[in-house]
């Protein structure tokens, strides 16, 4: 139809230029006649009506653009809405029009005509609901449906819940609806939990009220919107604060705490079920539960009540409740369970300060016959001896030193087991500690086919804060078994510094050939209870636990027969960054110890035992000071009230009669006293130290007597006076 008027018009349009043309042509003669009036009219007349239809074609395309626009928009609009849209001609019963979300919306894929969409509205309405409330339905006013069940009849495993709204109106004497169908199966989840919810609260509601019923002898319920609270006795033989009452809340516990609280409780019952106390909590959203226990007042046996507070909000209503039930038997019984657990704890502590006594006594006497062997070897073999008498007095002092390892290694695991061994940080050189490892494992190595090798990276931090005692400890015990499972091959000490922040986590690792480690025992290494040689000397027990002691790690990984790789993982705090550079520069082979000349000084030593006197003697020589030795604190305080000077003391801390510290108050005792005293003590558990100092000790030495330590100490006190 459209192609035959554009066809009409063009013929009218060519028609009417043809007569205007011919006109023209004849106008130009002069010629004109009535039938070329006639033709001129025609042709004006043809022409209007081409000029009209051109432009009403024109209007329509326009508004056919406009539709088709306002269409796109539309569609753009409901694409992603849950609802879908039927234009619906109500007097002929057909679908005008639909939007084309319904596949969405519905979840049905063949609804692409006008035909099957009037099926979809026919099905939606004949569902029993809907189909009651159209029939009560005026047509004129809006219609809103109830949620309903809705599944597509050519789809049963689908189901869907809808409502349906109807928008009637009139146009032109005709009478149109636009539907729209709403997927509501969200909503219907919701109010479906909701109620489900709701059942719950109630069922719960109806159990704690049973509960509390059976559980609970008053309570006391409280608006705080009000002020206003009821007292309500859930037993009725039983009314611990007087009858039923209710009222302000803050006059009425007021009264019911003077009359019914014991006098010692009062105070604390009041500070906890006030009624400011109550609306702070509710401020701070701290809607725990709390309770507080405490005695009824004028009762002839003791009657302990606890109270128990609960937060409820409801409709934004805040509501406490207090529950109040008598807990004398449980009082009583925890009472007396606490009276227990007390006992048990000061047992504990008797017992763990025995044990720790014992300790230190043990450490004193071990390492005070050990610093007598230790010594005396290493003075000897400082002078010029025959060879095989060298030989000899090496082995002893080498054999020395590794059972005082051994004695150490006993008494740190019950230090650790007694909770009496701590860390003990304090600035340490990095340097010193790898040549100390190193040294030390090149003297054990001895005649072994052994080849040491190090990689030590250069730009691990020169000085780190951290136990450093006891990272020589796991690391020497490591380093002594890798010597001592190894005939010949390599051991390999490697180490690295991984940077954080102003932390290090210092990773080092020693790698040997020797014998190695089974899978069956690799699990179980570090525990000493597995007959496995790795731990026959208890040595990687204690590395274990020292390294859970400084937050560490350890890794093992052997092949048996094949030799085995240890790495340890510690964080360390950086003291100073710069790096160690190469570490083979700092390892010389060990060289004779050079003495400075403290001539003209003097030094008093006070020991009980004649033999650490001798060893103390042989260690202060070559520094050439005078040297004063006695067996007894009296005696050392008589040399000084006769009027002896001297630039030194060395005192013993346990002697019989007069121990280190009692002597050292004596001495302290004279205003006119000043020589530094440094106190000798074989305890080496750690806090001693300070503990020491704290006393008046000037500084501390531990026995064995460290050469290097007592030439260091010699320094800051004589040669530097």
């Amino acid at each position: 139809m459209k192609v035959f008027i554009k066809i009409v018009i063009m013929c009218l349009t060519m028609l009417g230029a043809y007569y205007f043309y011919d006109y023209t042509a004849l106008s130009g003669l002069d010629i004109v006649i009535l039938s070329d009036k006639i033709s001129f009219m025609i042709m004006v007349f043809l022409l209007l009506i081409a000029l009209f239809y051109i432009n009403m074609y024109f209007r329509n395309k326009e508004k056919v653009l406009e539709l088709r626009y306002r269409d796109k928009l539309f569609n753009s609009l409901v694409k992603n809405s849950n609802t879908a849209y039927f234009m619906y001609d109500d007097i002929n019963k057909k679908v005008m029009y639909m939007t084309k979300n319904i596949k969405e919306v519905l979840d049905i894929d063949n609804i692409e005509t006008e035909e099957s969409g009037l099926k979809l509205i026919n099905d939606i309405f004949q569902n029993p609901i809907i189909k009651e409330e159209l029939r009560k339905w005026d047509k004129k006013s809006e219609f809103i449906s109830q949620m309903v069940s809705y599944r597509y009849y050519e789809d049963d495993s689908n189901t869907k819940w809808i409502r349906v709204k109807i928008y009637p109106f009139i146009e032109k004497k005709s009478s149109y609806q636009i539907i729209s169908v709403l997927d509501v199966s969200k909503e219907y989840e919701q109010q479906h939990l909701l109620i489900i919810q709701a059942k719950d609260i109630k069922a719960r509601e109806k159990q704690l009220n049973q509960i509390t019923s059976t559980s609970y002898d008053n309570e006391i319920n409280i608006n705080m919107s009000t002020g206003d609270f009821n007292l309500k006795n859930l037993k009725g033989n039983i009314n611990y604060f007087g009858s039923e009452k209710s009222g302000s809340y803050e006059s009425g516990i007021s009264k019911i705490i003077e009359e019914y609280v014991h006098a010692e409780d009062r105070e604390e019952v009041l500070n906890e079920l006030s009624f400011n106390k109550f609306k702070e909590l509710i401020s701070e959203q701290n809607f725990e539960p709390r309770s507080v226990r405490y005695r009824l007042a004028n009762t002839e046996e003791v009657v302990w009540l606890e109270s128990s507070i609960f937060f409820l909000t409801s409709k934004g209503e805040n509501r406490i409740i207090i529950l109040t039930k008598n807990v004398t038997e449980n009082a009583e019984y925890m009472r007396k369970q606490n009276n227990l657990l007390q006992d048990a704890l000061k047992e504990v502590e008797r017992a763990n300060n025995a044990k720790s006594e014992f300790l230190a006594v043990i450490s004193h006497q071990i390492r005070t016959q050990m610093n007598a062997i230790i010594g005396l070897s290493e003075s000897a073999l400082s002078e010029s001896i025959p060879f095989k008498a060298r030989e000899d007095i090496g082995n002893i002092n080498n054999a020395s030193t590794n059972l005082l390892e051994i004695i150490d290694e006993m008494l740190d695991i019950s230090k650790i087991e007694s909770g009496v061994l701590e860390k003990n940080e304090k600035e340490y050189d990095v340097v010193g500690l790898f040549r100390n490892l190193i040294g030390l494992t090149k003297e054990r190595i001895g005649e072994k086919k052994i080849k040491l090798i190090t990689n030590i990276d250069s730009n691990i931090p020169r000085k780190l804060f951290g136990d450093s005692s006891k990272v020589r400890q796991i690391l020497l015990n490591i380093l002594t078994n890798a010597v001592q499972y190894t005939e010949s091959g390599t051991i390999t000490i490697s180490a690295e510094a991984i940077k954080k922040n102003r932390n290090v986590e210092l990773v080092i690792s020693v790698e040997d050939t020797g014998i190695g480690i089974s899978k069956d025992h690799l699990n179980k290494l570090f525990d000493n209870s597995e007959d496995i040689n790795y731990s026959k000397n208890m040595g990687l027990s204690i590395v274990k636990r020292l390294i859970n002691l400084l937050n560490g790690k350890i890794e093992a990984i052997s092949k048996d027969g094949k030799g085995s790789k240890f790495t340890v993982s510690l964080t360390q705090k950086i003291i100073d960054e710069k790096g160690i550079g190469n570490i083979d520069e700092y390892i010389t082979d060990k060289k004779k110890k050079d003495f400075f000349n403290a001539e003209g000084k003097s030094i008093l030593v006070i020991d009980d035992n004649k033999l650490n006197l001798k060893v103390a003697t042989r260690f202060l020589e070559p520094y050439g000071v005078d040297i004063e030795c006695v067996d007894s604190g009296q005696k050392g305080i008589d040399l000084i009230e006769q009027g002896k000077k001297f630039d030194l003391i060395l005192l013993d801390q346990m002697m019989p009669g007069m121990n280190g510290v009692e002597t050292l108050n004596k001495l302290k005792s004279d205003s006119n006293f000043n020589t530094p005293v440094v106190v000798i003590t074989a305890d080496a558990i750690v806090g001693v130290k300070e503990k020491y100092l704290n006393e008046g000790f000037d500084d501390y030495l531990s026995k064995p007597i460290d050469v290097k330590e007592l030439k260091e100490l010699l320094k800051k006190y004589l040669r530097d006076k």
